[in-house]
């Protein structure tokens, strides 16, 4: 029962943080998420539709989702997109184990290798927000092994959002007094970088160090594959 209700809350919680504002989702969002439990669609694939209709609406004026319904059509094309790459996957790993160690299988091995190692620093912990990002990894996990083609995109987007699950959690935990404290060391090692990059540029590398350093108390990487691709 509890893996029920945390598919809905998963949801709601991450419509409301990319939304960005303390917006309760309607009953009728409610449904929408029930209709795709029953339809078998596996939480991270509403999960990585939801942000595809971010990043749509981002590029459009005036365009932000006000309501789950919105992301209802990039979800359902996230998760044929998903089911097709599940065709022929069996044959695909037989001819992938028996044939030598090719550059895409050497990829999908470190890939494989990385989440195993997120998850099981992940273990160490027994927080709430360690368990569902968790559940998260080994929902990657199980679509790596089940699909005959893999988007290390979509992988890395999804490994984004979890890392930032994770960073605005741990901030909460810390407190805004020790989260200040952290702030306060980052733009001190940060100060040569501020007038050499653009304003924009330099809040960017602010934050990513600022989460860094947050994960990196908690003996976790960062949740992207730029070093092993």
């Amino acid at each position: 029962m509890s893996n029920y209700f945390n598919y809905f809350t998963e949801v709601e919680e991450y419509f409301v943080r990319k939304r960005g504002k303390n917006l309760l989702i309607s009953p009728l969002d409610w449904c929408l998420v029930e209709l795709w439990r029953d339809s078998g669609i596996p939480l991270h694939i509403v999960l990585r539709g939801i942000e595809r209709s971010f990043e749509s609406a981002a590029r459009k004026p005036k365009s932000t989702p006000n309501t789950l319904f919105y992301c209802h059509q990039a979800i359902l094309e996230a998760h044929e997109e998903y089911q097709k790459a599940l065709v022929g996957a069996s044959e695909n790993r037989e001819a992938e184990d028996a044939a030598p160690l090719s550059e895409q299988a050497e990829q999908r091995e470190a890939v494989r290798d990385y989440l195993e190692d997120v998850e099981s620093r992940l273990e160490q912990q027994s927080r709430e927000a360690f368990k569902r990002a968790r559940q998260r990894i080994a929902a990657l996990k199980e679509e790596m092994r089940v699909s005959q083609a893999i988007s290390y995109q979509e992988i890395d987007r999804d490994l984004a959002e979890i890392g930032s699950m994770l960073v605005t959690a741990l901030k909460q935990e810390a407190g805004p007094e020790k989260t200040r404290e952290m702030a306060a060391e980052v733009k001190k090692e940060l100060k040569i970088y501020r007038k050499r990059l653009s304003k924009e540029m330099y809040q960017r590398l602010e934050g990513n160090y600022l989460e860094r350093k947050l994960l990196a108390l908690h003996d976790l990487p960062e949740f992207n594959l730029l070093a092993i691709l």
